[in-house]
């Protein structure tokens, strides 16, 4: 395995993997654009196209890739940020897909939280960090005055800041980045959900602090029995994070499965260049380059075909026709390759 992951790695505790808390099946959001001011004709960003994948209580998937291919989309689609352009969408065994009343989305918004990338931009500077926390209560009516307060001083607790009362009111701009972060899990941890997005939690945090908040993280998943979706780019972190990786290259997951299997047993030639491609810190030490060609492609009405195709050095005439499917090659390992597909 390559010495960038060999990160330390914890016992994560799981509290429970029993039971589907979330389930995509074929998830596709396209954004329409057009090529000019004046233009009438209009074009697709195809940012999720034909995504599928489920997440067991307690456990935490990583969805890992470049910038542009789509993790943060996912994440955002999965929290109805953003309305589903087709496909379905499983929450505790109810179509979310389509929320139809308000009864439903309060319940669902209640039950799925979403931790943004940048805490800088993702807490109100004109709130203090109790009207922040305390938000979601409001909106979901949820307790008095007193029990409002109490919960806030109990999570902010919990998240590591503390003594609470001498931080409730303040505001962000008083707070350091790592304690802003740490609100903002704060935020959406109050309310005690059963899913919650983590869009790069801590990439906008200094190095010596990522792995404590990491470490937060993992511990309040085993404590609360959460599940999570956790959006990222850096390898090691998934590692450390999840126990399950998807690999998700313009809009389709490439590859998938237990996130040991994957990263010692890469089959895509995506994955092999994601896992060559992150530097050794040892200078003697002499990597075969990736052999991977050319710049990632646009993702506007992408030709009917493997999105990879224009960059893989084992690009072959079925790949042109049609896009490969996920299909399983052993130990819960999937891979969108017709190198691995017998019947392509």
């Amino acid at each position: 395995m390559p010495e960038f992951i060999e990160m330390k790695k914890i016992d994560k505790g799981r509290a429970s993997t029993v039971g589907t808390v979330v389930k995509v099946e074929h998830l596709k959001k396209f954004f329409a654009v057009r090529k000019g001011i004046f233009s009438r004709e209009v074009h697709f960003v195809h940012a999720v196209d034909d995504v599928s994948f489920e997440i067991k209580r307690g456990g935490v998937l990583a969805l890992v890739g470049e910038s542009g291919c789509g993790k943060t989309t996912t994440g955002k689609t999965l929290v109805r940020l953003y309305e589903p352009t087709g496909g379905k969408i499983e929450f505790l065994n109810k179509d979310i897909s389509k929320l139809r009343t308000n009864a439903d989305r309060m319940w669902f918004h209640r039950k799925s939280q979403i931790i943004f990338q940048d805490p800088y931009e993702s807490l109100n500077p004109r709130m203090t960090i109790f009207d922040i926390v305390v938000e979601p209560m409001s909106v979901q009516g949820i307790g008095n005055i007193k029990e409002r307060e109490e919960a806030v001083a109990d999570i902010l607790q919990r998240v590591g800041i503390a003594p609470p009362e001498t931080f409730m009111w303040r505001y962000p701009h008083e707070l350091s980045g790592g304690q802003r972060q740490r609100v903002a899990i704060a935020r959406a941890l109050i309310l005690k959900p059963e899913f919650v997005v983590a869009d790069e939690p801590t990439s906008m945090l200094d190095v010596s602090i990522r792995t404590q908040v990491m470490k937060l993280m993992l511990d309040l998943i085993n404590e609360m029995d959460m599940s999570f979706l956790y959006i990222t780019h850096d390898l090691s972190v998934a590692r450390y994070m999840a126990d399950h990786i998807a690999v998700l290259y313009l809009g389709k997951i490439v590859e998938m499965g237990e996130i040991e299997e994957v990263l010692q047993h890469p089959l895509h030639p995506y994955t092999q260049a994601l896992i060559s491609a992150v530097p050794v810190p040892d200078p003697e030490f002499q990597r075969e380059m990736p052999k991977i060609k050319g710049g990632v492609s646009k993702p506007i009405d992408p030709p009917d075909r493997c999105r990879f195709y224009e960059r893989c050095p084992y690009a072959m005439e079925v790949c042109k026709g049609t896009c490969p499917p996920l299909i399983d090659v052993g130990n819960d390992h999937k891979v969108a390759c017709y190198l691995y597909n017998k019947n392509g």
